[in-house]
This record gives structure tokens, C-alpha cells and sequence, in this order.
């Protein structure tokens, strides 16, 4: 069963469901599932179908989450008393609802609808205060169900809810329950260690359910299928990661995992956007090659100009690369009359000879371009490729015109590293720092961990998988995890790794008495490679 079938059908049962499990294993994105996936439990559409559940309240939790906040308090209003009077006053602080007592009220007030809120980060707030005497009411035997006999000419359905719990608010001093057809789905990231546990209470009124990190075929299909030609960065980062998290798993525990989500942000280093352009003879007058303003205009921007040329008279200058040379300041212009156009006889580049064939424009730099030309013979399954590709088309009568991504030369292997860099690599940091296990990320005293912690067996299968973690680390990503600091103050820092150099030995004078000195095992530089002039 899916996380998304699983939370659904637990929430049926219990109202109350919490997604739990390791950071990073897509338990935020699941929730945009289940509210997708929400059967609308009650009432039905005009069409007969069943009512889709309203899912659109979300909040999110945080230390600074309070009753007040959630339930109801005295909060500063700066909206003033009567808006459409200039001179009233701002109310200042008053008694307000919170966001639950406004699900709660829209909730009873259409009891055919079934209405799914949100919790984001549950853990991340005092809970059990920050719902305070709402609690017992949460709980599915205890919610309030609506009257069957209910004519419904009380718009707000006040009176027609009985059957459970009702709490007295200690503000508004107004009775309150929970109507059954609200329901209510959270997340809470289990390994973090700094935020408040729930309490026995608490978890007495919601499922849990468990999402787990992707691993093995599973994790490579979806990276795959999300990674089109990402080809060798999937299959290594992948087994990298199913490594390190058997390796937390046995040492730690199951909610030191990290999860899959972070692999999901590798992408080819960005090619570059090539902008092309079909030409023939009416393309070429004067030596000027002409174009459209949209195409120009997509042009510039990928070039860092601000300049758009909207209006006739308006112009901008590139430096064009083409064919070895350099053109500067040529004019990219909307003229006063006649299309937009670049440059002319004078910028020296030889447009009046690209008159039946494709141009392809590749940024390079701000405001620097590099031009190639292909003839039409050549271009022609090249320019079916361009037209299926691009991305944005400028097409018009007389030729066509687009703008593509160019993946020749790009690598995933920037985007792998610094995913692991600067997301996964310091989320392992800060796992094995709150499970006080630094040793077990440093090979020099791991083994001493090891053998104080873990039974021989499973010593050797955490062994065996950091091993093959960290060759990963070191080999593939040139990276490596060090300890740093003593005492209280130690810590682990991510660093650049650098395999140790094999030195010859020197020679030994007796093997060759002629020098009687060490060989010198260092070449010569080799000199410096000249540019080409322009």
C-alpha cells in the first residue's frame, strides 16, 4: 500500500493522521497527494460524484506557535474599527479566533462537506499546548456529529451538532467540539532531536504513518524516470545513499536515515539556451541580417541586457564570436523603420553570405554572443531537431525561429556534488552529532565505536557499508568528512579530499655512484599555452 492509500484509509478510521519519518523522504510532497487523493467522504456533486474534501487550509508549525495563535486569544488587530471610515481608529488588541477555531466554524457550517486541513512540521511547536483543552475533543469517538433531522434554516448549523465533547474556551468563555467531518493530516521529521516530543495523549489521538527513504530498484525507477539521461549520477548516488542509510540504520536506528528527496535536485549542469534562427535571402538586406523583436528580446535578456528593444529608435551593441573572430559593438537594433535587425555592412561580420541556411546564436558572456551558420544542406535534420526541441518558438511566415536547451558537454556530475555538498552531507552531519555518534563518521576511532556499540555481526555489515560510502565520497566527489575540534567542542567538517601522492624512493648512491644524489622525481613545468590573438 502507498504512503498516499495508507493515509487516506487511516484517515477514515482515526480523523487524526501524522506522515512520520526521517528528514528528506517526501512527506511535505505527500500531503499534496493525499488532499489530491481525498474520496470527498461525504455528500456528492451535482454530477452525482462524491464531494472533493476542501484541502486548502495549510499551516505550518513552529516554536513560536502558540493557543492564542491556533485557538484563540487576545491578538493586536491593526485593521481599523470601520474601514471605509477615514478617521476610525485601529481596534488595537482584542479577542481573536485562531485558525483551528476558524476550520472548526467553517467545518459545522456546511456539514455535507468533508474538509481536510493541513499541519505541516507538527513537532516543531509545544503541541499539547498549542491545542490545549481542544485535545479531547480531537479525538474521533469524541467528535460532534451532526443531527440527522436537521432542517438546515439555521445557516450556520449552531444548534444541530451534539453527541460529543464540548470544551468551555477560556477567553470567549464559548463552548466549543470538534464536527466529524473535519479531519485533520501533519508531518513530523522523527530525527529531530531538538524540537518538542508528543506526549502519551497526543499520540493516543492520531495514526502515525510511517515514510520511509526510497531505496534499491525502487529509488533508482524514480530517479530515473524523474532524471532522463542523468544515466551514471543516478546509479552512483543512489547506491551511495542505500550504503550510508543500511549504515545509519544498524548503528542508529531507523529515524537516523536520510531521505531521497535531496537526489531529486540533480540536473544536468545547465547546458546553455542556443537561440536559432532559419535564413534565407529575405532575411539578408543590405548586409543586415533581420529578425523578430520577440527573438531579439529573448536574445539580450540571456545576455544580461536590460534593454529590450520595445520602441523603434532602440538599440543595443554585442560582441558577436564567429568563426575565430571577434566583431564588438554590433548594433542589435529596432530602427525607426523597417524590422529589427542586426548590424550592417560595417560590422565587418559576412550576414549577405547567410542567406540559405540556420544561425545559431549561444550566449557566452554579458552582452557577448557566439554565432555559427549552418547551410541548409547540412542543417536539415539539425533544424527538424531544433523545431521538436524548443523550447519557446518564434516562428513566423517567412522562417522559423526558436530558442533550445543545449545539453552538448553538460554534466550531472556539479549538480551530484553539490547536492551531496551542501544538503546531504551536512544533514548527516547534524543526524550523527544529536545521536552523539561522532566517532562513527571518522575511520581513524570508528572501529572502537564499532565494538562498543554493536554486536560483531552487525559491526561489520556498518563497516562494510561506510566503506563503500566513503569511497564514493573520496573517489567520485573528491570530498571527505574530518573530525575537528575536542571535548564539547567537537564536531565534524566536510572538506576537500586529496589521495596520498606516491613518492620514489630515492636512489641509492651505491646504485649509482656517478651522482651521488637524490634523482629529482618532479618534471618541468611545461610553459604556459599563448591565446590566440584576436
Amino acid at each position: 500500500m502507498t504512503t498516499t492509500n495508507e493515509a487516506v484509509a487511516a484517515l477514515q478510521v482515526f480523523k487524526n493522521v501524522i506522515l512520520e519519518g526521517p528528514p528528506g523522504t517526501g512527506k511535505s510532497f505527500s500531503i499534496a497527494s493525499i488532499a489530491e487523493a481525498w474520496p470527498g467522504l461525504i455528500g456528492t456533486n451535482d454530477d452525482g460524484e462524491p464531494a472533493a474534501g476542501n484541502g486548502s487550509w495549510l499551516v505550518t508549525f513552529h516554536p513560536s506557535t502558540s493557543y492564542e495563535e491556533f485557538v484563540e486569544g487576545i491578538r493586536y488587530n491593526p485593521k481599523p474599527s470601520d474601514p471605509k471610515d477615514p478617521h476610525s481608529k485601529a481596534l488595537g488588541f482584542e479577542l481573536r479566533p485562531g485558525v483551528f477555531r476558524n476550520w472548526i466554524e467553517a467545518a459545522r457550517a456546511q456539514p455535507d462537506r468533508d474538509f481536510l486541513v493541513l499541519i505541516d512540521e507538527v513537532n516543531r511547536a509545544n503541541v499539547s499546548k498549542v491545542l490545549g483543552d481542544l485535545l479531547l475533543g480531537l479525538e474521533a469517538s469524541k467528535r460532534l456529529r451532526h443531527d440527522p433531522t436537521c432542517t438546515r434554516t439555521d445557516k450556520i448549523h449552531g444548534t444541530c451538532w451534539t453527541d460529543g465533547v464540548t470544551t468551555q474556551l477560556p477567553y470567549s468563555n464559548e463552548l466549543l467540539g470538534v464536527p466529524s467531518n473535519l479531519y485533520v493530516l501533519g508531518t513530523m521529521n522523527t530525527s529531530d532531536r531538538s524540537i518538542t516530543p508528543l506526549d502519551a495523549a497526543l499520540r493516543r489521538r492520531f495514526a502515525f504513518v510511517r515514510v520511509e527513504p526510497l531505496s534499491g530498484t525502487e529509488l533508482t525507477a524514480a530517479l530515473t524516470a524523474a532524471l532522463p539521461g542523468a544515466g551514471p549520477a543516478v546509479d552512483r548516488s543512489a547506491a551511495a545513499l542505500d550504503s550510508l542509510n543500511d549504515a545509519l540504520r544498524h548503528a542508529l536506528g531507523p529515524d537516523a536515515m536520510l531521505g531521497h528527496s535531496y537526489l531529486f535536485d540533480i540536473a544536468a549542469k545547465p547546458g546553455r539556451f542556443q537561440f536559432w534562427m532559419e535564413v534565407n535571402e529575405g532575411c539578408v538586406t543590405w548586409g543586415q541580417l533581420q529578425t523578430t523583436k520577440p527573438f531579439a528580446n529573448a536574445l539580450l535578456a540571456a545576455v544580461g541586457v536590460e534593454t529590450p528593444l520595445s520602441k523603434r529608435g532602440t538599440a543595443a551593441e554585442l560582441t558577436i564570436h564567429y568563426e575565430g573572430t571577434t566583431y564588438r559593438n554590433v548594433k542589435l537594433e529596432n530602427p525607426t523603420s523597417g524590422n529589427v535587425r542586426f548590424g550592417g555592412n560595417h560590422t565587418g561580420i559576412p550576414f549577405k553570405d547567410m542567406t540559405d541556411g540556420v544561425t545559431v546564436w549561444t550566449p557566452t558572456g554579458i552582452s557577448e554572443v557566439e554565432l555559427g551558420y549552418i547551410p541548409h544542406d547540412a542543417a536539415k535534420s539539425q533544424l527538424a531537431d531544433y523545431r521538436a526541441r524548443s523550447v519557446i518558438d518564434y516562428s513566423s511566415s517567412a522562417r522559423g525561429l526558436g530558442r533550445v536547451w543545449s545539453t552538448e558537454g553538460s554534466s550531472y556530475d556539479d549538480t551530484e556534488r553539490a547536492v551531496w555538498r551542501y544538503a546531504i552531507l551536512p544533514q548527516l552531519i547534524e543526524t550523527v552529532s544529536q545521536a552523539f555518534s561522532l566517532d562513527l563518521m571518522s575511520p581513524a576511532v570508528r572501529q572502537d565505536w564499532l565494538d562498543a556499540n554493536l554486536t560483531p555481526a552487525a559491526a561489520k555489515d556498518v563497516d562494510t557499508a561506510l566503506a563503500s560510502f566513503e569511497a564514493f565520497l573520496n573517489n567520485h566527489l573528491g570530498l571527505k568528512i574530518s573530525p575537528t575540534g575536542h571535548g564539547l567542542a567537537a564536531s565534524l567538517a566536510i572538506e576537500a579530499f586529496e589521495p596520498d601522492q606516491e613518492v620514489e624512493a630515492p636512489i641509492d648512491p651505491a646504485d649509482d655512484p656517478g651522482t651521488g644524489a637524490v634523482a629529482d622525481t618532479q618534471s618541468e613545468a611545461e610553459p604556459a599555452t599563448a591565446e590566440p590573438s584576436e
